[in-house]
This record gives C-alpha cells, sequence and structure tokens, in this order.
C-alpha cells in the first residue's frame, strides 16, 4: 500500500450517503471532498445502498458509473426508491449485503486506505464498523452536526439515536473530519487519542462563473423546511425594511411539495401589497447557481443555539461564490472567517431589528455592498475552495493508515 501512496494512487471510499451524484448540501459536500482527494492525485469511490430517486423523467443514470472523476456504484438494484414497505426493504438488506460485497472486491483489486462515514444511524455505524474490523480499514467519521442538538428530530427513538452517537458512537472512528471549531473539540474531548481533522465548508467556485441577468433587485434565502422558525425569522426581517417593496425576497425551500410552497408563498404575502415574497422549491443545480448570482444579497441567520454553532451551512460556500454579499449573525463559525462590512454583513444579535438594519444597508449602499460581495468571495476562494483542501486530507489518511 505504501508504494501505491507514492504513486499518487491512495483510494477513499465514502459510504453512508444515497442519491449521489444528484442532492443538495450533503450530497454536494461528499462530491467536493471526493474531488479534493482526486485532485491530491488519489482515487474516489462512493458506494450508495439503496435508491431514493422518484421520478424517472427527471434522474436517470446507471447503477455504476463515474461523475466528475469519481466512481459510483449503487448495490441495490436500482437507483429509486421502490413503492411498497417489503420491496423497499427488500432493497435496503440487498444493498447492505451488497456493500460489504463492493469493499471486499474493491480492496482485494485496487486497495481501500480509508473509508469514510456520513451517517447518523447507529445502527448503520455499527455495520460499518465491522466491516471496517473485518477488512482491516479504518474508518473516519464526516462530523457535520452536533445530533442531540438538532431541534427537528424530536422522537423519542431518534432521540436515544442521537444521545448514543453523541455520547459514545462516535469513540469507534478511527478518526474525525470535524467541519466546525465546536465539532473539533467536542471530539477531541470524548476521543483524545484519535486523530481530528477541521474540514470547512467546500465549494467549487469555478462552477459559479456565469453571467448574471439584469433582474428586479431582491435578497435570496436559502433553506429547508424544517427551518420553519428560521424562515419566518427572514420573513420577518424583510418585512421591516420592505416599504416600497422594490427590492424583493426570493426563498429556496428544500424539503416540500409543489402544493406546500404555493400555499406558503399565498400566505406570507397576505398582509404584503405587490407579492414581493417568490418561493421556490425542487429546482435544478444550475437554475439555484443562476439566482446566487443574480441576487443583491444572500440570506443566512445563524441561531445562539448548540445545533447552529455547531454546524457550518455549505450554502455559505456557495453564496461566497456567487459575488454577492452575505448576511448572517455571529454565532459559531463566522467570527474564524469574516470580518464585518469587509468580506459579510453581521448582524451582531439574532434579533430582527440587528438583521433587518443589515438588509437595510444592501438597499442604500449597493456599491459599497458590491465590494463586500467581491472581497467575500474572494476570502472563500482562498479558504473553502476543495482544490486548496486536497493535500490536507490526503496526509490526514496518510497518518491514519
Amino acid at each position: 500500500m505504501q508504494n501505491k501512496k507514492r504513486l499518487g494512487q491512495r483510494h477513499i471510499v465514502f459510504l453512508g450517503e444515497s442519491g449521489f451524484p444528484i442532492g443538495l448540501a450533503t450530497i454536494q459536500r461528499l462530491t467536493l471532498m471526493a474531488r479534493a482527494f482526486i485532485h491530491a492525485d488519489s482515487k474516489s469511490t462512493v458506494i450508495c445502498r439503496k435508491g431514493i430517486h422518484k421520478n424517472k423523467e427527471e434522474v436517470n443514470f446507471p447503477l455504476k458509473g463515474n461523475h466528475e472523476g469519481i466512481s459510483y456504484l449503487y448495490t441495490s438494484d436500482s437507483i429509486y426508491k421502490p413503492k411498497g414497505f417489503l420491496k423497499r426493504n427488500i432493497q435496503k438488506i440487498k444493498g447492505a449485503i451488497g456493500e460489504y460485497t463492493a469493499l471486499q472486491s474493491l480492496k482485494s483489486t485496487i486497495g481501500i486506505d480509508a473509508i469514510i462515514i456520513s451517517e447518523m444511524k447507529v445502527v448503520h455505524i455499527m455495520r460499518y464498523w465491522m466491516f471496517s474490523k473485518l477488512l482491516g480499514i479504518p474508518i473516519i467519521m464526516n462530523f457535520v452536526e452536533m445530533t442531540s442538538s438538532m431541534q427537528h428530530r424530536a422522537s423519542t427513538l431518534r432521540k436515544l439515536n442521537d444521545y448514543i452517537l453523541d455520547n459514545w458512537v462516535l469513540k469507534i472512528f478511527d478518526g474525525a473530519l470535524s467541519i466546525s471549531d465546536r465539532l473539533f473539540d467536542y471530539y477531541t474531548e470524548i476521543a483524545p487519542k484519535r486523530p481530528n481533522l477541521k474540514i470547512p465548508i467546500i465549494c467549487d467556485f469555478d462552477k459559479f462563473k456565469v453571467d448574471g441577468n439584469e433582474t428586479a433587485p431582491y435578497f435570496l434565502y436559502c433553506g429547508s423546511f424544517k427551518y420553519k422558525e428560521v424562515r419566518d425569522f427572514v420573513i420577518e426581517a424583510y418585512k421591516k425594511i420592505a416599504a416600497d417593496e422594490e427590492t424583493k425576497l426570493y426563498m429556496i425551500v428544500s424539503g416540500g411539495n409543489k402544493q406546500e410552497t404555493a400555499a406558503l408563498e399565498e400566505e406570507v404575502n397576505k398582509s404584503l401589497k405587490t407579492s414581493p415574497i417568490k418561493l421556490f422549491s425542487n429546482i435544478p443545480y444550475s437554475e439555484l447557481v443562476q439566482l446566487y448570482v443574480d441576487a443583491k444579497a444572500l440570506l443566512i441567520p445563524l441561531r445562539p443555539t448548540i445545533q447552529d454553532a455547531a454546524r457550518f451551512p455549505h450554502k455559505i460556500g456557495e453564496y461566497l461564490a456567487s459575488g454577492n454579499p452575505v448576511i448572517t449573525t455571529d454565532v459559531g463559525e463566522i467570527k474564524n472567517y469574516f470580518v464585518h462590512e469587509e468580506t459579510a454583513l453581521i448582524a451582531g444579535e439574532y434579533d430582527l431589528d440587528s438583521f433587518s438594519k443589515e438588509m437595510k444597508f444592501i438597499i442604500d449602499n449597493p456599491l459599497k455592498s458590491k465590494e463586500i460581495g467581491i472581497r467575500g468571495q474572494e476570502m472563500g476562494r482562498r479558504e473553502f475552495d476543495y482544490r486548496t483542501l486536497g493535500h490536507s486530507l490526503s496526509k490526514f489518511v496518510d497518518n491514519l493508515s
């Protein structure tokens, strides 16, 4: 294996995420980590154990192939989610068995230096741990969330799973790739003898080199239906500064269907004169990039909670790549990378007055706002472009092996 490494043939396998190569933040981070390894002359393979896609007309690709230099394979019999309880569970069982078979085959043919796990369910992590012991391959946690602090995971079983994960199961990994200082410090505390590397948000800045369109000015917020509190916060902050409604508010809300999105759009515009709030959901990635590039500013309020202090949202990297100013709050990783009115606009508090004040700054200072956006983009390219992280990731794996 050492000879392979000297020849630039490190091989990293990714497990735990299904849906590759199509998906939002979790799939994008996995993809960019894999590309970072490839940029450092390694090989990356993604193994998906089940199909999750629904629409064959919109999503259609083979069970095994290559995407942006990354080899991938599905160990299920389809990339689509079967209809019916029995069929879904048969596919899951077949996929789990296929994962081990695929790992055996890859190890015997080209070797595997490490497996990176993106998974929050203890039962699956324990299976991967067993695979790693049987095959003698180290496993690394892609550590991006403090699961026990995630407010939307409220069921009793999920709370139990998250408590066990955060307090015991994290210790069985051979190392961790932590996305924030909060998670880095936490992992160091509970597993002090395990290697730990901070890998922040990752972005491909070249994908945002697209021409802007002349459009009506708008703020853009990108979030999830499950974060209702933050979504409502953005709407109320907008209402405080949108007296003439000339600058619109566009919101990309993932996780909802067309009916839910349309109903929410109608509801939030009821108290406004010109229906300036427009909602999007399940749009193609190219359209998402265009919305980023055409926006006057991009919004991401972070709450003063353990969950938001520990995470580092993937979309911040994409926001920066657009070259437009980011408006956020002084929580978690923000202080480590951003300077107020230099590389971003940072509200000192998570409250409507503080946040809406920064939104008003965009309207009143268009030239200075654009300069902040450009400086933010330059900083992001230095800190978060996937090509800057390949060497650190490869060295981490070499030391682990």
